[in-house]
């Protein structure tokens, strides 16, 4: 008698072939796996820079609401140039991938980011510039309802996944809107 007959039955066939399966099994699902962790990590990438050009456009936005007079015909250009110093410098100090500047020891100006000012008052606009928002003059303090500073900041994203059908980079565009108000510091 048999070892196998004292079990109840004989041994089941061997399957060959099965191990091929597996190795296909992988080499499907492990770049798909990857691809899926690289698009997470864009993602999370994505949602950092935005937060970082938020953030420089709102610091630049909340200089240039801080006084009335920062918009009158002097004061105007200089205030813009400090907005946008304030903007790149808040750009560059969050270690934004891709960041471009042409002063790279002060971050006076930047263009990836890009910074654009406008002033608002309802529907009128105008450059900040000019210290106007249509005909009305935003360094006047009883200007009611106060002027908006509106500080639109644009940024140009590259991709890690950079595969067609995706696109190679994505555009940011965050605005930042104070209105103007003449704070003064507590005594």
């Amino acid at each position: 008698m048999h070892f196998s007959d004292l079990r109840g039955g004989t041994r089941p066939p061997r399957r060959h072939g099965r191990s091929g399966q597996s190795v296909v099994e992988f080499a499907i699902v492990v770049p798909v796996m990857l691809l899926i962790l690289l698009a997470i990590a864009d993602m999370g990438r994505v949602y950092t820079s935005a937060v970082a050009v938020e953030a420089a456009g709102r610091e630049a936005a909340d200089f240039g609401s801080f006084d009335a007079s920062f918009w009158s015909p002097a004061n105007a250009a200089t205030t813009v140039a400090l907005m946008r110093e304030r903007a790149c410098t808040a750009a560059a100090g969050s270690h934004l991938e891709g960041y471009e500047t042409s002063d790279p020891v002060n971050n006076t100006t930047c263009s990836n980011p890009t910074f654009t000012c406008t002033l608002e008052l309802g529907a009128a606009t105008g450059t900040c510039e000019s210290g106007f928002a249509g005909t009305a003059d935003c360094s006047d303090p009883l200007t009611e309802p106060p002027c908006v500073v509106h500080v639109q900041m644009d940024y140009d994203f590259q991709l890690l996944m950079a595969v067609p059908p995706l696109p190679q980079s994505i555009e940011i565009v965050r605005h930042s809107r104070f209105s103007v108000s003449d704070l003064q510091p507590p005594p």
